[in-house]
């Protein structure tokens, strides 16, 4: 009897050394170091929401390219599972998006508000493709891009025979129909051509630059939107649907809407605080075109907008709705 009771208390013992409910593992990953903007203001304060709704997730963060730190196959690696929950920038997936290049037109989306919050509903509308093999928790965008240069210009017909920096391929559409000659690179190829003068300027924003320590490298900024970056943060599907309700409604309650305009604040506010920052500092000319100047050019970007509709399977319905929900944003304000 004695034998029996110390097996009953051992086993009381053990039970409560146990936790409560075991606790599913997410790897989370970023290409960019931790105080990059999109980890420091977005990812991070999402992953620590979700931790106080639900202990039924323990999120393991792995920045700085630790699970890979090629930024072009970001995707690949939540699609595969070698991240759980990834950052992944569509324009580096190519072909993979076809709807994404609505963000990239230039002269759309004046902030990273309406470019976040706009790229959230149309994925609601179910307008938005190629999401296989993962599940979205959040879309949110960077402020609009301007044109950094280490050439400086008074136009933008300046630019012409001029080798620019591109991120995906509306924005060398774009530059194409400028006459510059578009170099499609990565953050850190981009900074290795303009230190070697073999890059004459570059299409990034401001938080880019800063986050890339790139802002040394050039002489001018030449601020026109030209076009935004959105930003996906994505998780494989599998690991999403092995999660518990619970745990899959406390990270889509912090994603989803809410990310899109927690991210959208968080870059228009950085952004603009690099902006002051490099204006005080006066080494970096900051050229900001009048209204007439920026609608001349947005005129002449219709020809890149026409043709990014014509090419992209349910572009004009995806084009529509955008023009339609920045309309109804910008009423709103």
């Amino acid at each position: 009897m004695k034998h029996f009771n110390n097996l009953l208390a051992a086993a009381a013992l053990s039970a409560l050394a146990l936790p409560a409910t075991a606790q599913e593992i997410i790897k989370v990953g970023a290409f960019v170091a931790e105080q990059s903007t999109g980890v420091a203001k977005v990812i991070k304060p999402w992953m620590e929401a979700v931790a106080t709704e639900t202990n039924d997730v323990k999120m393991m963060p792995f920045w700085g390219g630790t699970l890979g730190k090629n930024p072009f196959k970001q995707f690949e690696l939540v699609q595969n599972g070698v991240a759980d929950v990834t950052w992944v920038l569509p324009g580096y997936t190519a072909g993979q998006f076809p709807e994404m290049g609505v963000f990239e037109l230039p002269f759309l989306f004046r902030t990273a508000e309406e470019a976040s919050v706009v790229g959230w509903k149309l994925h609601e509308m179910g307008l938005l493709t190629g999401f296989d093999g993962v599940h979205l928790v959040g879309f949110f965008a960077a402020e609009p891009n301007a044109l950094f240069m280490k050439k400086k210009i008074a136009s933008l017909d300046d630019i012409a025979n001029m080798k620019v920096r591109s991120v995906g391929s509306i924005h060398a559409s774009w530059l194409e129909s400028l006459g510059a000659a578009p170099q499609t690179l990565s953050s850190a190829e981009m900074n290795e051509g303009l230190n070697r003068g073999t890059v004459d300027g570059a299409i990034q924003g401001w938080t880019g630059m800063k986050t890339f320590k790139s802002l040394p490298l050039v002489d001018q900024a030449y601020v026109v939107p030209a076009g935004a970056i959105p930003f996906l943060l994505l998780m494989n599907e599998g690991k999403w649907n092995s999660l518990s309700a619970d745990a899959q409604t406390a990270i889509m309650s912090h994603g989803g809407a809410k990310m899109a305009q927690m991210g959208g604040d968080a870059y228009t506010d950085v952004g603009e605080s690099i902006r002051k920052d490099v204006v005080a500092e006066g080494r970096i000319e900051v050229v900001t075109p009048d209204q007439a100047t920026i609608e001349k050019y947005a005129g002449k970007a219709k020809t890149v907008h026409d043709a990014w509709i014509a090419a992209t399977p349910n572009g004009q319905a995806v084009y529509d709705t955008a023009v339609k929900l920045l309309v109804e944003m910008r009423g709103a304000s």
